[in-house]
């Protein structure tokens, strides 16, 4: 987690129970929601640390976007292993109506034969794909990649799969916040269930009504804001009484 500026807390000023705090995130499998009006490229800072950058323990990530945000999502560019093994980007438009929830359950899907090379030439198209369908379809898509990232990896290690879910105002735009309600938990306990850790962007404050409903599904809320020119974040615990102070992100 990075720090910086006086007005935020420094690095050697987090709370041992902060940091056993995210560690248990890791062990255990975890979902978080992302608040805070801030701009989609902002949140996408935060995101990508999210997301892991690799280091010696290889992640599998997800990232679930806009149909439109996909092409120009700076966070494909700095992962380091560009297969469809490792990377998947899920595209979806939400505009097709359909089924008025989701249930990503676990889908049988063959996938392809893993490539363990640590770099392979970029190519966003072999990464991407457009879910065609409604937000029931979303959910298969989900489970779907899910299940492949299962068998190639033989059992997915603790916080080996991140996944980043950025279409919540989608869902509650085009589908209503009862169903972006259930889709989030629904998305959680999946995610969960394999150890994994997933990050759902609302960009909203904390303090708004759909916000506070849909918090207690999530393990910790995640405060962004933006001051002068400093990115900050403040961390919320669900099952623990514990929040940070505000950190400095860059």
């Amino acid at each position: 987690m990075d720090t910086g500026d006086e007005d935020c807390a420094a690095q050697a000023d987090v709370s041992p129970g902060l940091t056993a705090a995210l560690d248990d995130l890791k062990r255990r499998g975890s979902a978080l929601l992302v608040v805070g009006a801030v701009p989609a490229d902002v949140y996408r800072e935060v995101s990508a640390q999210m997301l892991g950058d690799g280091g010696s323990a290889p992640r599998r990530r997800l990232l679930v976007t806009g149909a439109s945000d996909g092409e120009r999502d700076s966070r494909l560019k700095v992962v380091r292993r560009r297969t469809p093994e490792w990377t998947r980007l899920l595209e979806f438009d939400g505009l097709a109506r359909g089924a008025a929830t989701a249930t990503p359950s676990r889908t049988t899907a063959t996938p392809s034969s893993p490539d363990t090379s640590m770099e392979a030439t970029f190519n966003p198209d072999s990464l991407r794909r457009r879910v065609e369908g409604d937000v029931a379809q979303l959910g298969i898509e989900i489970a779907k990649t899910v299940d492949q990232f299962e068998r190639i990896s033989g059992g997915l290690a603790p916080a080996e799969l991140r996944v980043a879910f950025d279409c919540l105002p989608t869902l509650v735009a085009e589908y209503g916040e009862e169903t972006a309600f259930r889709f989030s938990h629904v998305l959680a306990n999946h995610i969960r269930g394999v150890d994994g850790m997933v990050h759902c962007w609302l960009p909203r404050d904390r303090d708004d009504q759909l916000v506070r409903t849909l918090e207690p599904l999530f393990d910790a809320t995640v405060e962004l804001r933006l001051e002068e020119t400093h990115l900050q974040q403040r961390w919320h615990f669900r099952d623990v009484d514990l929040s940070s102070d505000w950190l400095c992100l860059g």
